[in-house]
């Protein structure tokens, strides 16, 4: 199972209990410790992460998890307000690419690993593609179960579409990027790969 089909799965799950452990998720998914914990911690809403549509209690023992119930007024706010703003970071982050001289470790004896630099810029885009990814995720549940307004339905079709654009225009973006070594360039055609099966994802859920 993949984790895209792994955190869809978690969702789904969350959207049908009053709540539930990690133990049960595990339990029910048959997935791994890490596995589960990442998408969970990914997905958790807080201060620092306000996108997460997953909330913890972490009064009782052992901790119960749940779905943030909120009017599909807020996910379109946070969709218009995310893309928005990550336009100049993401642009910080091509300018690196293209001028960073190696994404890799010169004395490692492992093809493609990456340098505590390129590690950097490579986590970072990906952290904003799951963003993205998170924020779809939300559209297609609110508009899975009926929770979307008549008159927001077309609003709704529209962020999802947003969605979608931005995070393909981000893969065209990088696929263009000019670098200089031949080996960079399959560092991130290599870093792409991953994220092709997400395109597939988000279109399919439309």
């Amino acid at each position: 199972m993949t984790k895209p089909e792994l955190e869809k799965k978690i969702f789904l799950h969350l959207t049908k209990v009053t709540s539930s452990t990690l133990d049960e998720m595990k339990n029910i998914f048959k997935c791994t410790d890490d596995d589960l914990m990442n998408i969970i911690k990914k997905n958790t809403k807080t201060n620092s992460e306000p996108l997460g549509f997953i909330l913890i209690n972490d009064e009782t023992t052992p901790a119960q998890y749940s779905i943030e119930e909120t009017n599909y007024l807020t996910i379109h706010t946070q969709v218009e307000n995310y893309l928005k703003g990550i336009d100049g970071i993401l642009t910080l982050f091509y300018r690196n690419l293209s001028t960073q001289s190696n994404l890799f470790k010169i004395d490692s004896d492992t093809p493609l690993d990456l340098s505590k630099k390129g590690k950097t810029i490579f986590d970072s885009i990906s952290l904003i593609l799951d963003r993205i990814q998170q924020l779809s995720f939300l559209i297609t549940y609110y508009k899975s179960m009926d929770k979307i307004p008549k008159n927001m339905i077309s609003q709704a079709d529209e962020d999802h579409k947003k969605c979608l654009d931005m995070y393909s225009k981000i893969i065209k973006k990088l696929k263009n990027i000019p670098i200089k070594e031949k080996i960079n360039q399959e560092a991130i055609e290599l870093y792409l790969f991953k994220h092709q099966f997400v395109i597939n994802h988000l279109n399919s859920s439309i």
